[in-house]
């Protein structure tokens, strides 16, 4: 009868006896991750009642990752031995975890987290190693949460929990066993079963008992599929053993390097993506996944990265991923749109990645978001295109105020003459209204235009109705109806020119917004701030009964370069309007309603005193 067999680093086999020793057993081995292969429970709970015991008998510490099941079996077995386990626990020398519930707090999408892993397991050890201070004592741990996640079918999750596992080994140097219950591997090709495994550890155990001669036959098919193993491995050079422990080292070294890049990437705010020379997305950073509103990254490894971009945009990616390919540096901007809609600039640049013969294995994207950069130029560019069509209209206006002086004057003298025909009067009074209607027109947009640095008292009737003369003729076009009202003798202190213009946006995008036939209200009447310190101060409201907005453009229209006018508009109007309003102290509302009884209100208040612009004046110095 052989009770088990044990394949070690030193690739000789050992059998023991499968009735054990108390304390028996390699406990004190550093760096060393053992696999179980049991039978029965009771098998088990005897191996690991002396992988525990020996630890602790030798003053040492140990972690027990198990089921409360296996937890109570071993903590009889350890009472048994003479073991005082409630002043180990007491010296944190002994630890035990619901292997269950430490499983539920590390899982991701069905996988171990790295991070909860290490967050979860790491204290218990710096805790267990404080309490050994510096003796030489073992620190073992066992962990039975691989097991679990084989018997429920999550057969790479577990090998994936198996490399976390060797990651603190090689971190904190303890001595680690896991186990598996044989009747959950049957069901395995045993090549593959072996592979999968024991290729993870850094030994071998099994042990059992011979209840049946299936079992017997199945422990001597692992037993000789583990010699053959070891009988090869022994005819490894030790000039070879050498080799291996060298690239061990190094292998240890460029982990630590790659650790080292992989913080420095995860620390940047930029988004950095490694592509295969086909320009499939192997990696994303994680600044770069919350960037582009990703929340699950697997959905889109592999998938071809100029497909982010917007399609006026893909052509110049191609081109820079193939500059990038030829050993050059591929740039270029351009625009992608995340899941929420919302649009963001790029300023990227590719560069070949080297393997050690220097040949490109793969490509490295970085990529800033030059957004709000874009948007910052994008905004003085308006700025200057409106500044010099305000220089230009108000040049017209100023030069043909001569003519049409000249002109008015000669109508007048025209008028006057004696023998005039009746109708040529009648004629001639209709082209003097006209010519002052001009001559109005010239006079209100030199108001748009000139300099008010200096703030000044605005007549609200003289504001709403000046600005209406403007658009006349549209609201002819449209059959448009706008009523006018206001309180008298209402007065704002601010700047005139700014306040026409940011009225000026708003009756126009009302006019856009109405169907032929429609109102258009616009009121004035005395308030106050209810928003802040119940201030004084003017509303102003415009109203129309058109087509009205939908939530998604009502949550943008405030948004820089949003428009919803594609050929002619500019997308800055009610931006510019706010901040206008906002830089003359007062502020903006709106509300909006689509289908029946649709339309739009508007409406912005400005304080009657000079409290507003002089505090604005002030936050800007």
């Amino acid at each position: 009868m052989f009770g088990g067999i044990i394949l070690s680093l030193s690739n000789q086999i050992y059998e023991i006896e499968s009735s054990f020793i108390p304390f028996a057993g390699d406990a004190s081995a550093p760096c060393a991750h053992a696999v179980h292969f049991y039978e029965t429970d009771a098998v088990f709970c005897d191996s690991l009642s002396a992988f525990v015991g020996a630890a602790l008998g030798a003053g040492g510490a140990c972690i027990v990752v198990a089921t409360p099941i296996h937890q109570k079996e071993l903590l009889h077995r350890l009472e048994s031995y003479g073991i005082d386990v409630q002043k180990c626990a007491a010296e944190h020398r002994y630890t035990a975890l619901d292997a269950e519930d430490t499983l539920s707090r590390i899982l991701i999408n069905g996988e171990a987290d790295p991070s909860l892993f290490a967050s979860m397991i790491e204290p218990f050890l710096t805790r267990a190693k404080a309490s050994v201070g510096r003796r030489s004592c073992p620190i073992v741990v066992f962990g039975e949460m691989v097991a679990l996640l084989w018997t429920q079918g999550m057969r790479d999750a577990a090998i994936k929990l198996e490399h976390l596992w060797n990651g603190l080994v090689r971190k904190h140097n303890f001595a680690l066993r896991c186990a598996y219950p044989v009747g959950n591997l049957r069901h395995e090709p045993q090549a593959d079963l072996l592979h999968r495994i024991t290729a993870v550890h850094s030994e071998v155990i099994t042990t059992g008992d011979e209840s049946s001669a299936e079992q017997i036959a199945e422990r001597l098919r692992i037993t000789s599929s583990l010699r053959n193993q070891a009988s090869i491995t022994e005819t490894v050079p030790e000039e070879r053993v050498r080799v291996i422990l060298q690239r061990k080292k190094m292998e240890e070294r460029l982990q630590r390097s790659e650790e080292f890049a992989k913080n420095i990437v995860e620390s940047t705010v930029d988004c950095v993506k490694v592509l295969d020379c086909d320009g499939k997305i192997e990696y994303i950073s994680p600044p770069g996944l919350r960037t582009l509103e990703i929340t699950d990254e697997r959905e889109y490894l592999g998938r071809p990265w100029v497909t982010f971009w917007l399609k006026e945009d893909r052509k110049r990616a191609e081109d820079a991923i193939s500059s990038a390919r030829s050993g050059g540096v591929g740039s270029f901007q351009g625009e992608t749109i995340g899941p929420s809609g919302v649009k963001k600039c790029w300023d990227v640049k590719i560069t070949p990645a080297l393997d050690t013969r220097g040949a490109i294995e793969s490509l490295v994207v970085v990529s800033r978001d030059i957004t709000e950069l874009r948007a910052a130029q994008e905004i003085a560019i308006q700025a200057e295109k409106l500044a010099a069509a305000g220089r230009l209209a108000a040049t017209i206006a100023h030069e043909i105020n001569n003519p049409l002086e000249a002109v008015t004057n000669f109508i007048y003298l025209a008028m006057t003459a004696e023998g005039l025909p009746e109708q040529v009067f009648r004629h001639l009074q209709i082209a003097d209204r006209e010519l002052a209607r001009v001559a109005q027109i010239a006079q209100q947009t030199l108001g748009f235009y000139r300099d008010n640095a200096k703030g000044r008292w605005i007549d609200v009737n003289e504001l709403m109705q000046g600005v209406t003369v403007l658009y006349e003729r549209k609201l002819a076009r449209k059959h448009l109806r706008i009523e006018i009202a206001s309180t008298k003798e209402l007065k704002v202190y601010g700047k005139q020119g700014e306040l026409r213009q940011a009225l000026s946006n708003l009756i126009a995008n009302a006019i856009d917004a109405s169907n032929d036939g429609g109102n258009i209200w616009l009121r004035a009447h005395a308030t106050r701030n209810w928003t802040n310190g119940m201030k004084p101060g003017v509303r102003i409201t415009l109203a129309d009964n058109g087509s009205g907005m939908t939530p998604e453009v009502q949550r943008r229209i405030f948004v820089p370069f949003f428009t919803t006018k594609a050929d002619i508009g500019t997308g800055i109007g009610l931006w510019t309007t706010k901040n206008l309003i906002e830089k003359q102290g007062g502020h903006m509302r709106f509300r909006s309603k689509q289908g029946e009884k649709a339309g739009t209100v508007m409406s912005f208040f400005l304080p009657s005193d000079q409290s507003g612009p002089e505090e604005m004046s002030k936050a800007v110095a």
